[in-house]
C-alpha cells in the first residue's frame, strides 16, 4: 500500500502538468507582425501612459488590463482593414475592476 501512497503526487503532477499546458499559436505572417505593431502604437495605447499613477497597484492594473484591450480591439480592425481573418474564440474573461 505504501508504494501507491509514493506514486500518487508524482502521478497526480505528472496528469496536472499535461493539462496545463497552452493551446499551440498559429505562426505570425508578416502582415500579424505589422498589424502587432501598429496596434502597439496606436495614440490610445500611448496616452494611458501618462494616465499610469505607479504609486497605486490598483491604478496600474486598471490602466494595463484598459491599454490591453485598446491594443487587441486595434489589432483586430488592422487584420481586417488588410483582408486577413483573426482565429475566432471567445472574448476574453474580464477581471472585476474591485
Amino acid at each position: 500500500m505504501k508504494p501507491l501512497f509514493a506514486a500518487l503526487p508524482l502521478l497526480l503532477a505528472g496528469l496536472l502538468g499535461a493539462c496545463a499546458g497552452a493551446a499551440p499559436r498559429e505562426p505570425e505572417t508578416p502582415v500579424m507582425a505589422e498589424c502587432r505593431a501598429e496596434a502597439e502604437r496606436t495614440p490610445g495605447a500611448q496616452a494611458i501612459y501618462s494616465r499610469i499613477n505607479t504609486q497605486n497597484p490598483n491604478n496600474v492594473d486598471r490602466l494595463e488590463r484598459e491599454r490591453e484591450v485598446q491594443v487587441n480591439r486595434a489589432y483586430a480592425d488592422c487584420l481586417a482593414r488588410r483582408g486577413v481573418r483573426r482565429g475566432g474564440g471567445v472574448e476574453p474573461v474580464r477581471r472585476s475592476g474591485l
